[in-house]
């Protein structure tokens, strides 16, 4: 299960920025992946869930997870976006670019980033 050493990095990371803007409570962090980073949603949350449970800063704080699209890098056009279908009866992974049709398509990996991190700063 990833998911909890990926919730884990999160929490470490979160509570370092927190440190940083002295905040007293963090609310809400949002993290974005692509579909390739194989994330289960419902583990993720339940991953951070359990590791926020002794941490008083995270106390009642929200996790969203936004799913990025697929998206490609064409090779004879260079378009980068969504492909227009993926895979084909030969390979399980050869996505087809929208803009021009050709196959020869690289996956553009967008790994787990956090987005944003709503905190509460006593000003």
């Amino acid at each position: 299960m990833h998911e909890y050493s990926l919730a884990s990095a999160i929490v470490n990371q979160v509570k370092q920025i927190a440190i940083e803007h002295k905040a007293l409570k963090v609310n809400k962090v949002t993290v974005s992946a692509d579909p390739y980073e194989m994330i289960i949603p419902e583990l993720l949350q339940d991953a951070f869930k359990i590791i926020i449970t002794e941490i008083e800063l995270f106390q009642n704080a929200h996790l969203e997870l936004l799913k990025l699209p697929a998206e490609i890098i064409c090779l004879e056009c260079e378009f980068k976006g969504e492909p227009s279908e993926e895979g084909d009866k030969e390979f399980a992974y050869n996505f087809k670019c929208s803009k021009c049709g050709s196959r020869d398509t690289h996956l553009n990996i967008r790994h787990l980033t956090i987005e944003s991190v709503d905190l509460e700063i006593l000003e």
